[in-house]
């Protein structure tokens, strides 16, 4: 896979949808909310990616990170993981941040699912 094709995944081009763009504008208080029948908030499922592209991420660049033994461990309990510290579109904003710069080092990676691919697997 080549560097555009790798930024087009990441950062959505055809069918693919930014998923910058489908957080960025949404404020905090509506990131928070649950639906009927869908126990996570939209907060809680960008924390969940962010979670898993810096676990992905870490493990590319070697480092050896324990891997969650129970799926629901890389979800955050609280639909607003924000509870009780700054205000809560301050720190929606930060999970935005902290999201788009996961996002940035996959993107900017020179394809990083290839990268020690030879030394970790052998080929």
């Amino acid at each position: 896979m080549g560097d555009t094709t790798l930024r087009e995944l990441v950062y959505g081009k055809g069918s693919h949808v930014d998923p910058v763009a489908c957080v960025e504008d949404i404020p905090a208080e509506l990131a928070t909310r649950t639906v009927t029948g869908y126990p996570h908030s939209i907060w809680q499922i960008v924390e969940h990616v962010s979670y898993w592209m810096d676990y992905d991420l870490s493990t590319i660049a070697g480092e050896n990170r324990p891997c969650p033994e129970k799926a629901i461990e890389s979800w955050p309990a609280h639909p607003n993981p924000a509870a009780g510290s700054r205000s809560f579109e301050e720190q929606w904003q930060a999970t935005i941040l902290r999201f788009t710069d996961l996002l940035a080092r996959v993107a900017g990676s020179r394809n990083p699912m290839r990268r020690n691919w030879g030394e970790r697997f052998g080929n």
